[in-house]
Formats: structure tokens, C-alpha cells, sequence
């Protein structure tokens, strides 16, 4: 699966691609565009965007945080889902991360 970012993004249309997570080395990228960030590049460049500068009004991060805070647990979709891994997991949340 991939998504097109086309909210403010220079160029608009920049696709962002996951190929999983299988432990250190196993698909545990974040494609962005041309570029490649381990997922835990990836996790503290989230961390450094939501911590390092002060909220201001209607700022985004305060609904992002409400959609992180929100997620559980759920089924996971398994390697390509053929077949389903009942052992397969990842987050779901009933919260949208931005709100337009």
C-alpha cells in the first residue's frame, strides 16, 4: 500500500510506501518519495516534529496526538493476506490524524 501526500507537500503527490516490519533489517522501511528512513528514523523525526517547537492555535499535532492516543491493537492484514496470519497485528484508530 502506498499514500499520496496532496495536503501542502512540495511536490504535490509525494508517495510514502511501507514495506513492513519483521524486526531489524526485515522491510522495516518508510519510503518517501526517492528517499528511505528506518522505521525508527521515521519514529524520532515524529517525535522531533511534534516536541520541538511550541503548540499554537488549531495546531495539527494536537489532533494527531488525539489519533495515536486513540489506537488499539486489531487484526493484523498478514504478508499480502493469502492466507490471513491470525497472528498478524497493527493499529487501527477510530480518531482521523488531521482534520480538514
Amino acid at each position: 500500500m502506498s499514500l499520496d501526500l496532496n495536503m501542502g507537500t512540495k511536490p504535490d503527490g509525494l508517495r510514502v510506501k511501507t514495506l513492513g516490519y519483521g524486526g531489524p533489517g526485515v522491510g522495516d522501511v518508510i519510503i518517501i518519495g526517492d528517499y528511505e528512513l528506518s522505521l525508527l528514523d521515521f519514529l524520532v523525526t515524529a517525535h522531533y516534529v511534534l516536541t520541538n517547537t511550541d503548540l499554537e492555535q488549531d495546531d495539527p499535532r494536537r489532533q494527531f496526538v488525539r489519533c495515536v492516543s486513540a489506537m488499539n491493537e486489531v487484526h493484523g492484514w498478514g504478508r499480502n493476506n493469502i492466507p490471513p496470519n491470525p497472528e498478524a497485528v497493527r493499529f487501527e484508530s477510530p480518531v482521523d490524524p488531521v482534520l480538514l
